[in-house]
């Protein structure tokens, strides 16, 4: 039997999970006074990204916790695939326009703000659509 490997993101506030059953990831989202937990299902492909680029880690942990915070903005798990896909799986031109264009609408500038936090990144250059560190 094959046992539970745990990889915890303690500034991220998420931990990847891998078992014989399968891949997840557990995100902690805060809303406001309730503190909750949202569990996404994996492929191995996500799995092997998350654990190995910090990097795109950090923006898909931003990317989702904005979502998950109300119930009219709760992702599908459609949703949720397209998330994954794009931010971990596309160039970086696509993530960019990805996060720029979620971080100016219904976000509000949340993304870029969770990844100044979690990351010590410049918001402003968030912001204006250069996400990662070249």
């Amino acid at each position: 039997m094959k046992e539970l490997k745990k990889r915890v993101f303690h500034n991220l506030r998420m931990i990847l999970l891998s078992s014989e059953e399968g891949f997840s990831l557990d995100l902690a989202v805060a809303s406001g006074h309730a503190d909750f937990s949202i569990s996404i299902e994996l492929s191995e492909k996500d799995y092997l990204v998350i654990d190995s680029d910090e990097e795109r880690a950090a923006f898909l942990q931003a990317a989702l916790h904005h979502p998950f915070q109300g119930k009219e903005t709760w992702l599908t798990e459609s949703e949720q695939r397209n998330y994954l896909d794009i931010i971990l799986h596309s160039p970086e031109e696509t993530v960019e326009a990805f996060l720029t264009e979620k971080d100016h609408g219904r976000a509000h500038g949340s993304i870029s703000n969770m990844v100044r936090i979690t990351c010590g990144r410049e918001q402003s250059i968030l912001r204006s659509g250069h996400w990662f560190e070249r």
